[in-house]
């Protein structure tokens, strides 16, 4: 009596998905609640892992809201509207008069930063071909002065102050750090 005989099951288990739109609503409903459920552990870990402030809202298939923040929603959604950097006032996202520092000053700052790093390399490049070009042993800083040219002397002269302005602004950050820890 094959009836009675036990029907061996099957188990598929994990296997990657293709990444694509889902075409059934009831495929994208379920789909949208496992996700959902991982995302949002995910940013919690993220959250007490890296100590950050995250917010996540969705809306699901059906319309629902759903919302994931830490500390809450609201907080991390009116600074975001202020683009302020800072929740509560935390001292060290704000300038001499107290007042927040925008995203938009920090992205500003950053490209700044960015681009004078640009400019920085590429000196470094153009005096280690300049270094190499005038002198093949790579010794060229005990080389005499009396020795180089007008326009030589002035190259010089030019660099020793881009290297003493450099100096300092190292010093004064190192001063900085070493106040801040």
């Amino acid at each position: 009596m094959d009836m009675f005989k036990p029907t061996k099951k099957t188990i598929i288990g994990r296997k990657k998905i293709e990444i694509k739109k889902l075409d059934k609503n009831s495929c994208k409903l379920v789909t949208f609640s496992k996700r959902r459920a991982g995302l949002f552990r995910k940013a919690s870990e993220l959250c007490i892992l890296c100590h950050v402030y995250a917010a996540i809202i969705v809306f699901s298939p059906a319309d629902k809201l759903f919302c994931f923040g830490e500390p809450n929603t609201e907080n991390i959604v009116a600074r975001y509207l202020k683009e302020t950097a800072a929740i509560d006032a935390p001292t060290k996202d704000r300038r001499e008069g107290g007042k927040p520092v925008s995203y938009e000053e920090h992205n500003k700052e950053y490209d700044e930063a960015m681009k004078k790093l640009e400019l920085e390399r590429k000196e470094l490049a153009d005096m280690k071909t300049l270094a190499k070009h005038n002198n093949k042993r790579g010794d060229w800083w005990k080389e005499s002065i009396n020795e180089m040219s007008v326009e030589q002397l002035e190259q010089f002269m030019i660099a020793i102050y881009e290297l003493r302005g450099k100096l300092v602004e190292r010093a004064v950050q190192l001063r900085m750090q070493w106040r801040l820890s």
